[in-house]
């Protein structure tokens, strides 16, 4: 009978070299494969977050775009009333307006910056420089200036016939379009 000892002396054999390989690739290749998948998704998803961000600054270049298409005949129909000094159906027009979605303050500014209509009848009578500062009214086209919360302040100037007889400044609010 063997002793003890002569148990522990015996050495286990060594496994062979194609046991150790499998042994050693295989939980290394699950591991690539599960942290490839990982990744595919991580991009995938950053790559839609890149997409719906670019869709709405599209949405916002097109709606922007169409305000200012707007503009130019709203302009045209405020110089006709305007000119006949009628400021009460210049009212009626920003009253309508304010109706739709969108659309937040309405004002009409006379050349020397005063708020001669608006829609938020605190306003009327101040001047549009003490309220908005930054914006400028001197311009010859349509701008518009970007305000927190997805709005914009779009000023349309009036022209009469040598000059500008005044500029319709007004806020809209974005809408977030959805894509097809």
């Amino acid at each position: 009978m063997e002793s003890n000892n002569d148990v522990q002396e015996m050495q286990r054999p060594k496994p062979s070299f194609w046991k150790r390989f499998l042994l050693i690739t295989i939980p290394f290749v699950i591991a690539l494969l599960v942290g490839g998948i990982f990744l595919t998704r991580y991009e995938g998803e950053q790559k839609l977050q890149q997409l719906a961000e670019l869709g709405k600054s599209g949405s916002v270049i097109i709606q922007r775009q169409d305000i200012q298409l707007f503009a130019m005949p709203l302009a045209w129909s405020v110089r006709k009333e305007l000119m006949r000094s009628n400021y009460e159906q210049i009212d009626e027009y920003f009253n309508e307006m304010i109706r739709r979605k969108g659309f937040g303050l309405i004002m009409l500014v006379d050349p020397s910056g005063m708020i001669k209509i608006s829609t938020d009848r605190k306003l009327q009578g101040s001047s549009f420089s003490l309220s908005y500062p930054r914006m400028k009214l001197g311009a010859s086209a349509t701008v518009s200036y970007a305000m927190p919360e997805g709005k914009s302040m779009f000023l349309v100037p009036v022209m009469g016939l040598n000059e500008r007889i005044g500029t319709i400044a007004f806020i809209y609010s974005y809408r977030e379009l959805l894509l097809p």
